[in-house]
């Protein structure tokens, strides 16, 4: 017969300084360490756009602000980059815990895209200090809630803010829905690796390629007002891409 091994933690002596029990997780470092997890710039973007998918949205823009080379200064630094959609929004608990890691309101649905819960924020950290998010549900009021790396450092920021009632910024205000949508907006840049302009054409590129059955289903994805038009290696539908249809005599190469 096995050994019965005990469980229970011993309590701290009587006069000790040590506390009963510390956290699991530090969070400021833990997450500093997380921010250097494997996303690449065009699929941290795309966790925001597979969310937007996921939540029914049928027109999704994107808008990347950032300053221009200049003859005095040689890179083209991203200020911010704000996802918008038309999709169901959320609701005042979701909104809460969207960015709590390892929440998931479509825990283990094996239907849509997102399953962990954990891609949209790892996403968002690999990037970048700050995410604020609006969200808003049909009948109901904008709600807002926010992330800053910054303050969770500096412990002033130990947790998610209860959302609270707030319309999106004005600059933003054209990106979401009118009866619904979402709004995230990603601030305090500070994992650049190529010029925004490079940014900006590559995923044209990418996301037309890796949502070309979303955009043939009717998807509208727009980058900085112009819209992605997808991509389909092997001409199966050309009926969204920006290409000139093929003649009807052509047999191939």
């Amino acid at each position: 017969m096995a050994k019965r091994v005990s469980l229970e933690v011993e309590t701290t002596k009587e006069g000790s300084d040590l506390p009963a029990q510390v956290d699991l997780v530090e969070s400021g470092a833990a997450l500093d360490s997380m921010r250097n997890s494997d996303f690449d710039v065009y699929s941290a973007y795309g966790e925001v756009v597979d969310n937007s998918i996921q939540a029914n949205a049928k027109n999704i823009k994107i808008l990347m602000t950032y300053t221009p080379k200049t003859p005095g200064k040689r890179n083209e630094p991203v200020e911010t980059v704000a996802f918008g959609d038309d999709g169901d929004g959320m609701t005042s608990e979701i909104l809460h815990r969207c960015l709590q890691l390892g929440y998931s309101s479509r825990r283990n649905d094996r239907t849509g895209i997102g399953r962990f819960g954990v891609g949209a924020t790892l996403a968002a950290i690999n990037q970048c200090k700050r995410v604020d998010i609006y969200s808003k549900v049909v009948g109901k009021a904008w709600l807002y809630t926010c992330f800053d790396l910054d303050e969770i450092t500096a412990r002033r920021m130990t947790g998610i803010p209860a959302p609270i009632e707030k319309q999106p910024p004005h600059d933003f205000a054209k990106l979401v829905g009118v009866e619904s949508g979402t709004l995230v907006v990603w601030s305090k840049y500070d994992r650049q690796h190529d010029d925004a302009s490079v940014i900006l054409a590559e995923f044209m590129v990418w996301a037309g390629r890796t949502y070309r059955k979303f955009i043939s289903a009717g998807v509208t994805l727009s980058l900085n007002g112009e819209v992605i038009h997808s991509i389909d290696p092997l001409y199966l539908d050309l009926a969204t891409t920006k290409f000139e249809p093929l003649p009807k005599n052509w047999t191939g190469c």
